[in-house]
């Protein structure tokens, strides 16, 4: 592959650039931060993507879009390529809409990731076409930066990782590192299926005892099956027994109840009878013993007091009552005094006003201005029809007035009958007519004077009305104040009565013989409720003797009749317990029968439970037989799949992790014989100093020894390491060339070679570009040195922010 030229719009420091590559060695040189290593990026970019770039580090920060043309040649063909950048509201990426790639069959519209793919086509890479990540060969092949190299030279991890990439056995390690995390993730996977498995031996157990239970279990269901059978049969049988008794117990039952009936019947006749007769003799005794109290009890007198006792027990409650009401009164009648005050003050000479004269002339005022409206409207309606009985009179006579003139003008002949009009009947006519005249001229001065009346009239019940409205407004504005004012008064008024009332109760002393009140009234109320018991008993005794001889007089028709009724009912009596004898001993024997039916069933109901246990434990031992049987199932599904999974543990530590590693490193001994022998042969050329020698150890790492000791890499100089690197570079180059079919142009990118080189080594450099013999090779740097070595030179100059590339003459 060569390159023929590159176009950059926008691209980091660059607006516009246009860069032909000729043939041979061309420097690009610059100060540090010029802009070299974009031209480096932008071809990178334009021929593989973005790869491990961001595209924001790539469009310059003024821009919206930016792009990359670039043309090259592979095999005497010619490729350009063209990749946009376009920045959006989320970030700046590749725009597929503006890339493509010409070819001699024309331009080909392909997306950044289909552009790939047909580059790494057309230079015969072999090796995948991810997004993402960089072109091995084109990193190690073509363009390695100076500074990676060294990085990769301080870290053997990294370094092994570039040894792999560069010559495509990276899948190597990557299956190793894969087997390893799958082999973890076995491990961990192992753990969980041996967990699953672990508990066989105890559900085999289990179901054993289980199965041995249930046998045990279905023998005692058989035997409590029949044995309940048994016991509801002969439940069955002394149940009709126990029925056809009851029927006999039933009629024995009714033939008690009548025969008790009767009894009663007889026992309560009998006990009235000597009821009876015991009234008769206490009630002799209970008059013997009222008549003496009766003598005693009308020797005590009643007291001279009009009072009832519930009267003094009231005076009594009362005078206790009234210090503490008179307290309370005079509290209450000073706030409502204070409150009165306040209420003066607001209201002035408006505050004697009465509350209810000031709501009858409110009332009055009302009702005259509802009259006053009623009669406005009546006025009215007066006026309306005055003004129209005004229009009609005075159209009657306008209209008289014409006729008048109208006969003034007839001549001597009715123009009607054609009679002859005589001097005499002409003044008739006129005179009737003026009699008319004037009579409704009085008529109408009148209904006029009426009309101007009833306006004035009017005007005047408008007035009042709007003096009624302003006298009631502020009636209703007093109102509230006033009555309050009239409430508080009231209120006050009341309680000074009540005062004066309770105060009252202390000046009349006298009625009880200057005593203390409630002394004197308790007093008076115990001989009170004596005398009243004394009345009491007086009337009872009285009331008792009227009754005993009303009791006498209706009882004595009574007794007869009862022991009428007891003959009857012992006759009766006799011939039920002759029909009684026939059910001698049925209780006893109902009750046998019912002791031995509840026996039998208390027994079932025993035998019932039993069988309802023992299905209940059948039902959960055979639930639980079924539940660890499908648990052993499951659990030898997971010991045959962790029997498995182990045997892939196994092949993949025990063979295959083991083979992996031995293949990979055959291969890095494939390639190390050649990459040393190259390495060496480089570094012969860059160090030209017989005590120092350099190679290759099994790791790749490149060994110095000085006058047979070995030096680390890290103690070396700045030249020695740029040397080092260089020959590491160089190495990648040439081996990677020989692999890959498209590398026979010997395009060859150097980026700062000779950083840290001492004036002796960058003579050197001519020597390796001999030994190089590539047709294209890029050198970028910033040594002036380098420019005697060179077929072509570019200055690469930064101007307020912005990059330019010039060719200078040689």
């Amino acid at each position: 592959m060569l390159l023929n030229s590159l176009v950059i719009e926008n691209i980091r420091s660059y607006t516009h650039e246009e860069i032909v590559f000729p043939r041979g060695i061309s420097l690009f040189e610059g100060d540090i931060g010029s802009g070299k290593s974009t031209i480096l990026m932008a071809i990178e970019f334009a021929l593989f993507g973005l790869g491990s770039q961001k595209a924001e580090s790539l469009l310059s920060k003024k821009s919206e879009s930016g792009y990359v043309i670039l043309e090259f040649s592979v095999d005497g063909a010619k490729y350009e390529i063209k990749r946009t950048l376009k920045r959006k509201s989320i970030g700046v990426n590749q725009d597929p809409k503006n890339s493509w790639i010409k070819t001699e069959e024309g331009t080909e519209p392909l997306s950044p990731s289909e552009l790939k793919q047909r580059v790494l086509q057309i230079l015969k890479f072999n090796e995948p076409a991810e997004p993402t990540a960089e072109s091995r060969i084109f990193r190690y092949a073509i363009f390695t930066p100076q500074e990676a190299m060294k990085e990769v030279l301080s870290d053997s991890k990294k370094r092994l990782g570039t040894i792999r990439r560069a010559f495509g056995i990276e899948d190597y390690s990557t299956a190793e590192a894969n087997a390893k995390e799958v082999t973890s993730e076995i491990r961990i996977f192992m753990a969980v299926l041996q967990q699953k498995f672990s508990g066989i031996s105890l559900l085999e157990s289990q179901i054993a005892e289980s199965l041995k239970l249930i046998i045990l279990i279905n023998s005692d269901i058989v035997k409590s099956q029949a044995q309940k059978k048994e016991l509801e049969s002969r439940e069955s049988l002394q149940n009709l027994e126990l029925k056809e008794l009851q029927t006999r117990n039933n009629d024995k039952t009714k033939l008690e109840s009548k025969r008790e009936n009767i009894q009663e019947k007889i026992d309560s006749a009998k006990l009235r009878i000597e009821s009876i007769e015991k009234e008769f003799s206490e009630s002799e005794i209970e008059l013997t013993q009222n008549n003496e109290k009766l003598s005693l009890l009308m020797e005590i007198r009643k007291p001279s007091s009009t009072k009832s006792v519930l009267d003094v027990m009231f005076e009594i409650k009362k005078y206790r009552e009234i210090n503490e009401q008179l307290i309370k009164l005079e509290s209450e009648k000073e706030n409502i005094s204070n409150d009165i005050s306040r209420i003066k003050k607001t209201l002035g000479d408006k505050i004697d006003s009465d509350k209810e004269f000031m709501e009858n002339i409110l009332r009055d005022l009302e009702n005259e201005k509802k009259s006053l409206k009623r009669f406005s409207e009546e006025l009215d309606e007066k006026l309306e029809k005055v003004n129209g009985q005004k229009i009609q009179k005075q159209t009657l006579i306008n209209s008289l007035e014409k006729e008048i003139a109208e006969f003034t003008q007839l001549g001597n002949v009715c123009p009607t009958c054609k009679q002859e009009i005589t001097l005499n009947h002409h003044h008739n006519l006129v005179d009737v007519k003026k009699k008319e005249i004037d009579s409704i001229s009085v008529e109408l001065k009148s209904i006029t004077d009426s009309y101007f009346e009833s306006k004035s009239k009017s005007k005047e019940i408008l007035l009042k009305l709007e003096s009624y409205d302003a006298e009631i407004l502020q009636i209703n504005r007093l109102l509230p104040g006033i009555e309050e004012y009239a409430a508080k008064s009231s209120k006050l008024a009341q309680i000074e009565a009540k005062i004066l009332d309770l105060k009252k109760n202390f000046e009349n002393l006298a009625e009880f013989e200057g005593r203390n009140p409630v002394d004197y009234l308790t007093e008076l109320k115990d001989k009170l409720i004596q005398y009243e018991n004394v009345t009491e008993q007086i009337n009872q005794i009285i009331q008792a003797k009227n009754r005993v001889e009303k009791l006498i007089q209706k009882n004595q028709g009574k007794v007869e009749q009862l022991e009428t009724e007891i003959t009857e009912k012992e006759t009766e009596l006799e011939q039920i317990k002759s029909q009684l004898a026939s059910f001698e001993n049925l209780d006893k024997i109902i009750s046998n029968k019912e002791s031995e039916f509840g026996l039998v069933r208390k027994e079932i109901t025993r035998v019932s439970s039993i069988l309802s246990a023992s299905l209940e434990k059948l039902h959960n031992e055979q639930e639980k037989t079924e539940q660890n049987q499908k648990n052993i199932t499951e659990s030898k599904k997971w010991k045959e799949k962790f029997n498995k999974v182990s045997q892939y543990q196994e092949w993949l530590e025990a063979f295959f992790v083991p083979a992996i590693a031995q293949i990979e490193k055959q291969v890095l001994l494939s390639i190390l014989q050649n990459f040393n022998e190259t390495y060496r042969r480089w570094y012969s050329i860059l160090v030209e100093d017989p005590t120092k020698e350099s190679r290759i150890d099994e790791n790749f790492t490149p060994i110095v020894n000085q006058d047979g000791y070995e030096q680390e890499i890290g103690f070396l100089s700045g030249g020695e390491k740029t040397s080092v690197a260089l020959a590491y570079r160089l190495t990648l180059n040439s081996l990677m060339r020989k692999e890959t079919d498209s590398m026979k142009s010997n395009l060859l990118i150097l980026d700062e070679p000779t950083d840290g080189f001492s004036k002796n080594q960058l003579g050197k450099i001519r020597e390796v570009l001999d030994e190089l013999k590539s047709e294209q090779i890029i050198l970028v740097s910033h040594e002036k040195e380098l420019e005697t070595y060179v077929d072509n030179i570019f200055q690469i100059s930064k101007q307020d922010g912005v990059s330019k590339v010039s060719r200078l003459e040689i």
